[in-house]
């Protein structure tokens, strides 16, 4: 399938985002990230910051208890992120949409489209209630080379964006899902949000 012409040859920029929700949407498993703010976020506010991004994948809140059974095997380990020298870097995302949560009922709908429990995204939604959760869409693609890079100080922490000291090639992409598929969850995705919505 040819990549979109809009998509760069290399990036530096990565978000953190949890080792298997990164393998979920690399396999298409998925095609949303749940995003709130972190402890050292500017205001611990989530701000989207960049469209395009390649997921730092992290391992220092995971648990299997968060994920629904199926999806146990996807963890590969519990590592405190502070003791990681070096991270892989394999998927590259393209923001499609942002749609804010603000109900709690939305969950319900999302819940057939996704891999983590039904009490995770509940968890993140009544953390800060006053804010929304944002929904991220996104259009995932796996390098067909991934990336090993050695963990610096100013990569750690719980904040999200990471600006990588170096650019990664990302001129061999696979997209994770055709645009046929992609397009059909996409649509599946705003009918059950719809259906969710007006029933309140």
């Amino acid at each position: 399938m040819p990549i979109s012409p809009k998509l760069p040859t290399s990036s530096n920029i990565g978000l953190k985002e949890w080792s298997v929700t990164s393998k979920a949407l690399s396999q298409g498993e998925q095609i949303f990230m749940l995003r709130k703010g972190g402890i050292r976020e500017d205001s611990r506010h989530f701000k989207i910051e960049h469209r395009q991004f390649l997921l730092y994948p992290g391992v220092f809140h995971e648990g299997t208890s968060l994920l629904k059974p199926k999806y146990h095997s996807l963890i590969s380990g519990t590592a405190n992120e502070d003791f990681i020298e070096k991270i892989t870097l394999s998927v590259f995302c393209e923001l499609i949409e942002t749609i804010d949560i603000s109900q709690e009922n939305q969950l319900n709908a999302l819940d057939p489209f996704h891999i983590w429990s039904k009490s995770f995204p509940v968890k993140r939604f009544k953390w800060k209630p006053r804010q929304p959760l944002k929904l991220m869409i996104v259009r995932a693609y796996r390098l067909n080379q991934a990336i090993t890079i050695p963990v610096i100080p100013v990569y750690k922490g719980c904040k999200s964006w990471v600006e990588l000291v170096e650019n990664i090639k990302i001129n061999d992409l696979e997209p994770a899902l055709s645009d046929k598929t992609f397009s059909s969850v996409l649509a599946k995705i705003h009918d059950n949000l719809k259906t969710q919505t007006s029933r309140v």
